[in-house]
């Protein structure tokens, strides 16, 4: 129930942010993420969830835009066994998080723009599980920093397709784990997350 509560809470945020937004284009977005974890000793994007938010762009010049958005993203890892190589394990890490990505956007041309800067999350829900059962013992942290850099590219004039890449600043964990890695100054395990995701424009700037 606590989760549902969240999400509509977010749904209302993101339907006032849109409905608000003045002199700033504003959009909605509904994306799909494969995302692994660098440091769970298991490879490949085989944890699939969801990308959905709004955002609202303000531009700086006919080029240059500051993007600042709110989201509901789901992270983690998944492993399945491949009994055929004699693989038995069985993994699974969901991390879910509401997200906010501040982003410098450059407009290359009228169909393509390029992205980049950090996002901060807060952890709403986690689960994992291995070969064993539920894993409780290595508790998550509740605040976490990405960088994020993507492509995007022009539809129409109130639609993009975008594709972007959101990396772990700092680990996972409050503690550490094994098969950490060291990345950033630091051990631990990293969200590592490809997003493909549809954005619609609700309103342009100083649209009536």
């Amino acid at each position: 129930m606590k989760n549902k509560q969240i999400l509509i809470v977010i749904l209302l945020s993101l339907i006032t942010m849109v409905c608000n937004a003045q002199n700033f284009d504003a959009g909605i977005k509904l994306g799909l993420v494969g995302s692994q974890v660098d440091g769970d000793t298991y490879a490949g994007y085989n944890k699939f969830g969801l990308d959905i938010g709004a955002y609202v762009n303000y531009h700086l010049s006919q080029k240059n835009s500051l993007q600042l958005e709110l989201e509901f993203i789901q992270k983690g890892s998944s492993h399945s066994p491949n009994y055929d190589i004699g693989d038995y394990n069985q993994y699974l890490m969901r991390i879910n998080y509401v997200q906010v990505p501040v982003l410098w956007h450059y407009q290359a041309n009228q169909s393509i723009s390029f992205e980049t800067g950090p996002a901060f999350g807060v952890l709403i829900s986690n689960y994992e599980e291995n070969i064993l059962g539920p894993v409780v013992d290595h508790p998550f942290r509740k605040f976490a920093i990405s960088y994020l850099t993507g492509l995007g590219y022009n539809i129409s004039p109130n639609l993009k397709a975008n594709f972007r890449i959101d990396y772990s600043l700092m680990g996972l964990r409050q503690k550490s784990y094994p098969g950490d890695r060291y990345i950033f100054f630091q051990w631990g395990q990293f969200s590592n997350a490809l997003v493909i995701s549809v954005q619609y424009i609700i309103k342009h700037a100083n649209a009536k």
